[in-house]
């Protein structure tokens, strides 16, 4: 069985490759960071998290980007010993390409490709050379790269039009049988979106497309799985081959979606020349499959570990200085506030991976800090200590509002927040003090295009902010 998502959360526009041991799946992170985080798995079952690719070791900053703006979608490669990664930052240079001889890096500084245009990709033929494409004005564009250098060996041409012209985007090719395969996205990343198709015998074609999509559930109304788009596949050595994608899970409202674009995965299947993923472009939750794989049962998250193991992020901050940990004491030094437009808050958050969660933390009081469930600077909800009173806040486009919900008189408050599909709880050792509906987070009510998804965790505003570890984090 196929357990889909293969990556819960807000782990959107997937890539994979292959190196010969390990299959390695990478996302994007839009504006937080580290960026473009990485997933390993050595049986196509079970996904943990490698590392990031962009950090501070190979230069690499957000500051100042807008919210959904920053890492787009990468694409993921290995050839001849070293893996290549490429992607845009769209709130910097554009499209870049960085290399390693180990996935861990240390990764170059970015390479910078072409400033226009997103959704890079290259891919490796057999005579050794290397063809990259991304989307632009009215379709997809390709030319020959060297990847080392990130230099164009050839002036960047239209190589298909697409079919609907709607967000021709996310190209992909593969070389089989004679063919070369385009594999893109159109319909924009929403529940029109879908994956299409062309070939061609000469890679900067024209491409013969295929009419129908070979991915879609823009037709699928009330289905689980929404937007289904944005694919790459793989060849497996068996030969047999798998795509993974983007989705989205509805938690049961029309037209509603807090997690954020997820990973999934299907088998791909080839008629009359031609690739079509899942079941005539369908796909279920749980996939029958020769591909033999697990599914895990998640566990309460313990550190330490958080802080090493898994895969937190930061909201634009390049530096991890504003927190430490000296024991069981993580300790995070604020000043800037969430809410702050291009603002680089003391905030350390955790991918929201199910409807049914929870997550706890001890703060020592006398501190300025609390938890929240963070979509972006306009969207969260809050509970923190403002010396000691707790504070319950909710952010919601352009309307803030606090509230004071209880007294602290002792030297440690338990504040956790517990999640379902229509409500976030907010708790002070055990009682519940406010609460904010899953609506508020929903990416269909933000106020301007988004592609991220709901974050929980650990901030402080004002100084010093000191929470005993372990953390707590789990899916229902």
């Amino acid at each position: 069985m196929i357990h889909n998502p293969i990556i819960p959360g807000f782990n959107p526009d997937p890539s994979i490759t292959f190196d010969g041991k390990k299959y390695i799946i990478a996302v994007s992170t839009f504006e937080y960071y580290p960026g473009v985080a990485l997933y390993t798995s050595s049986d196509l079952s079970k996904w943990t998290y490698e590392c990031s690719v962009m950090t501070e070791d190979n230069g690499f900053a957000l500051h100042g980007v807008k919210n959904s703006s920053g890492i787009y979608a990468p694409t993921i490669r290995y050839n001849n010993g070293r893996y290549y990664m490429v992607t845009t930052n769209k709130g910097g240079n554009g499209n870049f390409i960085v290399h390693s001889a180990s996935l861990k890096g240390p990764w170059c500084e970015a390479l910078y490709i072409y400033e226009t245009g997103i959704d890079p990709s290259i891919v490796f033929l057999d005579d050794g050379s290397c063809f990259y494409t991304q989307n632009g004005p009215g379709g997809i564009y390709g030319a020959f790269i060297d990847p080392d250098e990130g230099k164009l060996l050839e002036p960047l041409t239209k190589i298909s039009s697409g079919i609907t012209g709607n967000a021709t985007e996310a190209p992909h090719i593969y070389a089989k049988d004679g063919y070369y395969y385009l594999v893109f996205a159109e319909g924009g990343t929403e529940y029109g979106h879908h994956a299409s198709v062309g070939r061609s015998r000469d890679i900067h074609g024209p491409y013969e497309l295929l009419s129908a999509p070979i991915l879609s559930h823009a037709d699928r109304k009330g289905h689980v799985i929404q937007a289904t788009g944005h694919a790459d596949l793989l060849k497996l050595a068996d030969g047999r081959w798998i795509a993974v994608f983007l989705a989205i899970r509805m938690p049961g409202r029309a037209h509603l979606h807090n997690l954020g674009r997820e990973t999934m995965m299907a088998e791909v299947e080839w008629k009359d020349g031609w690739p079509c993923i899942g079941k005539n472009g369908f796909v279920e939750l749980d996939e029958i499959s020769e591909i033999e794989t697990e599914k895990t049962e998640k566990k309460m998250i313990k550190p330490g570990d958080c802080i090493d193991n898994l895969p937190l992020l930061r909201v634009r901050a390049r530096h991890g200085e504003f927190y430490s940990v000296d024991g069981d004491i993580l300790t995070i030094h604020g000043s800037s506030k969430l809410s702050e437009p291009f603002g680089e808050p003391a905030a350390l958050l955790f991918r929201q991976e199910d409807f049914g969660c929870e997550f706890s933390a001890e703060l020592c009081t006398g501190n300025a800090g609390g938890i929240t469930v963070f979509y972006n600077s306009d969207y969260h909800a809050d509970l923190f200590a403002r010396h000691h009173t707790l504070v319950f806040r909710r952010r919601i486009h352009d309307l803030e509002t606090e509230e004071e919900v209880a007294e602290i008189n002792k030297d440690t408050v338990r504040l956790s927040i517990k999640a379902d599909r229509e409500w976030y709880r907010f708790y002070a050792d055990g009682k519940e003090v406010g609460k904010a509906a899953m609506a508020s987070f929903a990416t269909e009510g933000t106020m301007y295009m988004t592609f991220t998804g709901t974050l929980i965790g650990v901030f402080s505003e004002e100084g010093d902010a000191k929470f005993r570890l372990p953390l707590g984090f789990c899916s229902n």
